[in-house]
């Protein structure tokens, strides 16, 4: 997928970057038993990780904390945070509401701490960009609510709209169906999170991903701005 990067989010986000996976031939089933084995884990392997640190300690972590100095520009905090806690200290499951694609993605998730969106290609209607949100920017999210976005957020655009963005998450337009056949996983990755890091989570996210549907194929993964 060609996607272009705006003078906007080169002027906004100057030592930031987004990571895009695409893969076809995937299925979104409601459960597959070799990824929830995966997924659990993954789990304790969380727990054995970070199990032992304090709430404090993990907001300490170099990665959330890169993530929560673009959080506390807008007075909110970097909601990851929050499920790694419940999953490393309070021993909670990963919840998977989406099918075996957001399952999939989740799980990277919790494991790499990377914030990441994940869309239905066909859905998504060229050009797409990278760009910096405008203040009064709105569009509908994946619960069916319409977010009216502050300017300077990172934002994913597409012929019709904002598709995704740091603090609103994903849209309902272009989100992971039942009917998914090619998936979009972008990652939004804020200053100080390394390049690898970005190609390093999504990669995993493929192989969880070919868990549940082994004959997916991966058309390419993405880094932008290009270096």
């Amino acid at each position: 997928m060609d996607i272009h990067v705006t003078d906007a989010w080169r002027a906004a986000f100057p030592d930031a970057h987004a990571g895009v996976l695409v893969l076809r031939s995937v299925r979104n089933d409601a459960r597959s038993d070799a990824l929830a084995a995966e997924v659990e884990r993954l789990e304790r392997q969380v727990r054995q990780r970070w199990g032992a640190l304090t709430r404090a300690e993990l907001a300490a972590l170099p990665t959330i904390r890169a993530y929560q100095q673009h959080y506390r520009a807008f007075g909110q905090t970097y909601h990851l945070l929050g499920q790694l806690e419940s999953v490393a200290l309070k021993g909670r499951r990963l919840a998977s509401p989406g099918g075996a694609l957001v399952s999939a993605m989740f799980a990277a998730e919790i494991d790499h701490l990377l914030l990441t969106a994940g869309h239905d290609v066909d859905a998504v209607s060229a050009p797409v960009v990278l760009d910096g949100s405008q203040e009064g920017d709105r569009f509908v999210g994946i619960s069916g609510r319409e977010h009216v976005l502050r300017a300077r957020d990172m934002v994913m655009r597409d012929a019709a709209g904002i598709i995704s963005a740091v603090l609103a998450g994903p849209d309902q337009r272009t989100q992971l169906r039942a009917t998914t056949s090619r998936a979009m996983y972008v990652t939004y990755a804020p200053a100080g999170i390394a390049l690898d890091a970005v190609r390093e989570h999504l990669e995993h996210i493929g192989r969880l991903v070919t868990l549940a549907a082994p004959s997916a194929v991966v058309e390419g993964v993405e880094t932008y701005p290009a270096v």
